[in-house]
């Protein structure tokens, strides 16, 4: 089978990959076609002959080479992620949604409460998972009591600076290190480290000596960042509801900080083992990508 995936590079190019690697006998070929001309021309080239068009993002907005996929009466699978969603959902209550795509496709998104989102609009995706991760090797304690979080350059608000300032106030003890902002224009507090952009080993190592990850977000997809920090042993303080992670909100999160920092000491920062057995069972590359794969055949019939 010959499937095209088009999408944000970010998700798509390693699904890509991934999907060749282990499957190498079916073709999975990327298109960057919101970024290049060149690859637009590419994947009309290819379309004609493709089983699937598979959209690392659900599309709620006029798309050339969507409008081609239809034309050509091509199977189409949206992928819904966060921003996807919120779009959508944007779009719907200002009744300028297109769903010339989203009537036409079949759909998905991995986190279900995406799913409850896009239903309140009428789309209804089926919850399947494609990212995949590989357990962390380290073992041990953690040397010493710390949190760390990710927030993007200039939206540290969404990414809950407000909230990480508080927590940073209320227990002076704690250093608390903020990857991918500078901290240009905000308060800087004594046990706040701005690290600015690294590098995916140096968030690796972050990970592997931090114990509390902390993911204050307004709006969310299912996050790798908080796969990865599980798959670490961390305390991970999410947004979102997940069975393996301590549930924060505005009012609470101060709360729930304080509690899981006294099972920390008193546990003598162990890592959490159940949040890593739970990566080790759930998140395989074999399974994730096996089981993607297995439902493609079946909408491709």
């Amino acid at each position: 089978m010959k499937i095209l995936i088009t999408g944000l590079p970010l998700f798509s190019k390693a699904l890509a990959e991934s999907l060749k690697d282990v499957y190498s006998d079916h073709s999975f070929i990327f298109y960057d076609t919101y970024n290049s001309n060149f690859e637009q021309l590419k994947y009309a080239g290819a379309l004609p002959f493709a089983d699937l068009v598979l959209s690392m993002n659900g599309v709620s907005d006029p798309s050339g080479s969507l409008d081609l996929a239809v034309k050509l009466r091509k199977k189409l699978w949206m992928q819904w992620q966060g921003t996807d969603v919120l779009l959508a959902t944007m779009r719907a209550g200002d009744q300028k949604i297109n769903r010339k795509y989203i009537d036409y496709a079949v759909h998905f998104t991995d986190a279900p409460w995406l799913a409850t989102e896009l239903n309140s609009i009428g789309i209804y995706p089926e919850i399947l998972h494609f990212k995949w991760l590989h357990c962390e090797n380290t073992s041990g304690p953690f040397s010493s009591l710390a949190a760390y979080t990710y927030m993007s350059q200039g939206k540290e608000p969404f990414y809950g600076w407000n909230e990480l300032k508080s927590l940073a106030e209320n227990h002076p003890d704690v250093v608390f290190t903020i990857a991918g902002s500078d901290g240009a224009g905000l308060k800087k507090l004594p046990n706040t480290r701005f690290l600015g952009w690294i590098s995916n080993e140096k968030m690796r190592e972050i990970r592997e000596s931090t114990p509390v990850f902390i993911r204050f977000t307004l709006h969310d997809g299912y996050s790798y960042s908080v796969l990865e920090a599980l798959s670490a042993g961390n305390e991970v303080l999410w947004s979102m509801p997940h069975p393996n992670c301590h549930l924060i909100t505005a009012n609470n999160i101060n709360g729930i900080f304080s509690s899981v920092v006294e099972k920390l000491e008193t546990g003598g920062l162990q890592r959490n083992t159940e949040n890593r057995l739970f990566i080790q069972q759930n998140f395989s590359k074999e399974d994730i990508l096996g089981r993607f794969v297995n439902r493609i055949k079946q909408e491709i019939g």
